[in-house]
C-alpha cells in the first residue's frame, strides 16, 4: 500500500527536467571531466605546498 502512494507522489516532470539537463551536458563531457582534474590536481598541489611550509615531510 505504500509503495503504491510512493508511486502516485512521483514527480514525472521533474524526472524529465533531469534527464534533459543530463543529456544537455553529454557534448562538454570531456571538458568538465578535464577542468575537475585539473582543479583537482592544483588544489591537492597547493595543500601539499601549504604542509611542506608548515613543517610536514614531503611525500613523494
Amino acid at each position: 500500500m505504500l509503495r503504491l502512494r510512493l508511486l502516485g507522489m512521483y514527480n514525472w516532470s521533474l524526472q524529465d527536467a533531469i534527464v534533459a539537463f543530463v543529456e544537455s551536458q553529454k557534448p562538454n563531457w570531456q571538458a568538465q571531466h578535464d577542468l575537475y582534474l585539473s582543479v583537482l590536481y592544483g588544489f591537492v598541489d597547493m595543500q601539499s605546498h601549504l604542509l611542506t611550509l608548515l613543517g610536514f615531510p614531503p611525500v613523494p
